[in-house]
């Protein structure tokens, strides 16, 4: 990633690049300062930050692609692909807002981002995010990568939502999200076996499992 970013000619670099990594950067401080997460309003500011800070960074290259030198064609496909998750935060919230978070319901929810990772289907929709055909149209470009997106790590990001939103402090649920960003972007990575992918959703599932063995039923409220 850090290679396709510095191999941009310096118009691209001033004109995308750059002010690019301060958006992200900026989104890590608000999602860093988040402490309401039961309104409207305030779930939807951290949606769009994590938005921001989360997703950019794992669409460098399609992104350099449908810029082709144009830092006016590298803002569209990053504003439809950005619009792609915006719109999924609608259902996020609603799901997000229908159940008690308790201890119990987070590792539930791990559980399942597991079981996802393990099936053939994600990594096929993860590795069809590299070979999403790019006809010239960087708003199609955008919008198809932000629906492989969506699909192919929704239920690992739901996971990791309830569980930043359920952390106190701050430093704790930032960890949280860099490292499901590290995940994420690696997983991109053309080079990433899926044997590596099943290795992670068994940990997630086993790790889970041993928090519902730990929790029970969870009788604390974390989060509606």
């Amino acid at each position: 990633m850090v290679a396709v970013l510095l191999g941009a000619d310096a118009r691209l670099r001033a004109g995308v690049v750059v002010p690019a990594a301060v958006a992200v950067v900026v989104a890590w401080v608000v999602l860093a300062m988040a402490t309401d997460h039961s309104s409207v309003s305030s779930f939807a500011v951290m949606w769009v930050a994590m938005s921001v800070a989360m997703m950019i960074p794992t669409v460098t290259r399609p992104m350099m692609r449908a810029a082709d030198g144009s830092a006016a064609r590298a803002w569209t496909f990053l504003g439809a692909f950005l619009a792609v998750w915006l719109i999924a935060g609608v259902p996020a919230y609603l799901l997000m807002s229908a159940l008690q978070w308790t201890p119990f319901w987070i590792a539930l929810a791990w559980i399942v981002a597991g079981a996802y990772q393990v099936l053939p289907l994600q990594h096929r929709l993860v590795k069809s995010c590299s070979s999403v055909p790019f006809t010239g149209r960087a708003v199609d470009y955008g919008a198809r990568q932000g629906i492989r997106c969506v699909t192919s790590c929704a239920p690992i990001m739901l996971a990791a939502m309830v569980t930043a939103m359920a952390l106190p402090g701050f430093v704790a649920p930032v960890v949280v999200l860099l490292g499901l960003t590290a995940l994420l972007c690696w997983e991109r990575e053309p080079s990433t076996p899926r044997q590596a992918m099943v290795v992670v959703g068994m940990v997630l599932i086993l790790t889970a499992v041993a928090a519902v063995m730990m929790f029970g039923s969870g009788a604390g409220h974390l989060h509606g």
